[in-house]
């Protein structure tokens, strides 16, 4: 169903709607609540809050819990497990700034070469 005045939301956007309450996501990630907790407390998850009290988890937020519970199981402590998500982030940053740049280099490539053209003639 689209949304009326508005273009389709995107599968990213769609990820981040919070929606799960934190005893769903307790079942679907099997971590129970007080450790979803302290991953928050850690500054590991940020979860919306709903009337500014019961935590509310995206698709983004679990995909994180994945990530985060398969860390801890190797042995990684919190500061460790928080130092590789942030660079994790920076990475597909950085890659997202390449992406860009090369659209950019393209582009004027494109452009330049069409002038080339243009004097040749």
């Amino acid at each position: 169903m689209k949304r009326r005045g508005r273009e389709p939301m995107s599968e990213d956007e769609h990820r981040r709607i919070p929606k799960y309450s934190i005893g769903v996501v307790s079942k679907l990630v099997g971590v129970p609540p007080q450790t979803l907790r302290r991953y928050e407390e850690a500054g590991l998850l940020d979860p919306a809050r709903q009337d500014g009290k019961n935590r509310l988890y995206s698709d983004e937020n679990l995909a994180m819990l994945e990530e985060i519970a398969e860390l801890a199981e190797q042995g990684i402590n919190f500061v460790g497990i928080r130092y590789i998500l942030h660079m994790r982030q920076e990475v597909v940053h950085l890659q997202n700034e390449v992406r860009e740049v090369r659209t950019l280099l393209i582009s004027s490539q494109t452009v330049h070469g069409s002038q080339d053209t243009v004097e040749e003639a």
